[in-house]
C-alpha cells in the first residue's frame, strides 16, 4: 500500500498506521502525518483527538506522543540496572531544593532522577528529554516545564540541534544533573556531538553539574566528548568508583556520593 492509499481506504488503516509510527519514532508532527498519507490537517487532527480518547497516544503542541507509560517502557527497555538506578535518583533527588530550578539531561537515570523529586518540589525543571516532558505533563504538580524542543533525536528520545542550543542560552539553572553515555578518568562523552553540544550548553548555564549515572556508564564507551572532569561539582553512582577514575575525579576537586540501599 502506498500513501495515496490511506486517502480511500479508511479510518482504521490511517489510524493503526499513525500507532505504528508513533512507537518507532516516539513524536509525530501533524503537518507531516499530513504530508505522508496526503490528507488535511484537520483530518489528522481528528485522527489524533480520536486515539486520544481511546488512551492510545497524547496530543501535544503541533503534533502528538505516546502515553506516557508506552513511550518509558519504549524509550528505557530493561537494563537490569533499574534498581540501581532508582538509589542513584534518589540520592540525587534528596539535593534538590523545594523551589530550585533545575535542568534534567535524557536518558533513564535522569528520567528516574523526575520521578524521585519530592512531593513537595515547586520549583522549575528544564529538559530537552522528551520521556521528561510527557511525565512532568501528566503530573498533578506546581511544577514548571521549560521545554527545549528542537530535531528529535530518535535513540535519545531528546531534542536536540541549534534550535535547542539557542533555548539553553536564555536560561539558567541551579543544579544540571547531567547524565552521559560513558565516563572515564579523562572526561565525559555522549553517543553523538549533537546531543553533546546540548550536554555542553546545559553545563554552561548551570551553578553545580551533578552526573548521575549508575556503574556501566563507568565502563561504557562513547564517541563525542562532551567534557572534562572539571565540570563536574560531584558524581552519583551506585557502586564504588573504580580506583583510576576516582583518583581523577579528587584531583578535578569533584565530590562522590555512592548510592547505597536503604
Amino acid at each position: 500500500m502506498n500513501d495515496l492509499d490511506f486517502r480511500n481506504d479508511g479510518v482504521p488503516d490511517r489510524r493503526t498506521w499513525i500507532t505504528t509510527k508513533l512507537r518507532a519514532a516516539g513524536f509525530l508532527a501533524i503537518t507531516d502525518i499530513a504530508r505522508d498519507l496526503r490528507v488535511s490537517t484537520m483530518t489528522v487532527r481528528r485522527d489524533l483527538h480520536a486515539l486520544q480518547v481511546a488512551g492510545k497516544v497524547r496530543l501535544v503542541h503541533g503534533g502528538a506522543i505516546l502515553r506516557a507509560d508506552d513511550l518509558h517502557h519504549r524509550a528505557f527497555p530493561d537494563d537490569g540496572n533499574a534498581a540501581a538506578r532508582e538509589r542513584v535518583a534518589r540520592c540525587a533527588a534528596a539535593m534538590v531544593g523545594t523551589e530550585d530550578t533545575i535542568a534534567v539531561d535524557a536518558g533513564p537515570t535522569a528520567h528516574a532522577l523526575t520521578t524521585a523529586l519530592p512531593d513537595d518540589f515547586n520549583g522549575s525543571v528544564i529538559t530537552h528529554s522528551l520521556p521528561v516532558l510527557q511525565l512532568l505533563d501528566e503530573q498533578t504538580t506546581k511544577v514548571r516545564t521549560v521545554a527545549l524542543g528542537g530535531e528529535l533525536l530518535a535513540d535519545r528520545h531528546a531534542f536536540v540541534g541549534p534550535t535547542t542550543e539557542a533555548a539553553v542560552g536564555e536560561l539558567r539553572a541551579r543544579t544540571f544533573f547531567f547524565s552521559p553515555a560513558a565516563m572515564d578518568a579523562r572526561g565525559t562523552y555522549a553517543q553523538s556531538p549533537a546531543e553533546a553540544s546540548v550536554q555542553r550548553r546545559l553545563i554552561g548555564i548551570a551553578d553545580e553539574v551533578v552526573l548521575v549515572a549508575t556503574h556501566d556508564v563507568l565502563a561504557g564507551s562513547s564517541p563525542a566528548c562532551v567534557a572534562a572532569l572539571s565540570a563536574l561539582t560531584a558524581l552519583i553512582t551506585d557502586r564504588p568508583v573504580p580506583r583510576h577514575v576516582a583518583a581523577a575525579l579528587h584531583r578535578a576537586d569533584v565530590a562522590i556520593h555512592v548510592a547505597r540501599d536503604e
